[in-house]
């Protein structure tokens, strides 16, 4: 039988433990760790248009 999913959101002031909180919930529960930031990196580089974290907090959502 397949339990009920999860879902784990971590909020907080940056350079608070989200991203290393995060990590080890991934780790821990088997999780899909999605991480706007690290996307937006992945996808743009060092060029961070102003519309990107829009975009990828688009595509977060739709999944």
């Amino acid at each position: 039988m397949v339990g009920q999913p999860t879902l784990f959101l971590t909020v907080g002031l940056p350079c608070t433990g989200k991203t290393t909180a995060a990590r080890h919930i991934e780790i821990e529960q088997d999780a899909l760790r999605l991480t706007k930031d690290e996307w937006v990196k992945a996808l743009y580089g060092h060029e961070n248009p102003p519309s990107a974290g829009d975009v990828i907090e688009g595509r977060l959502l739709q999944i």
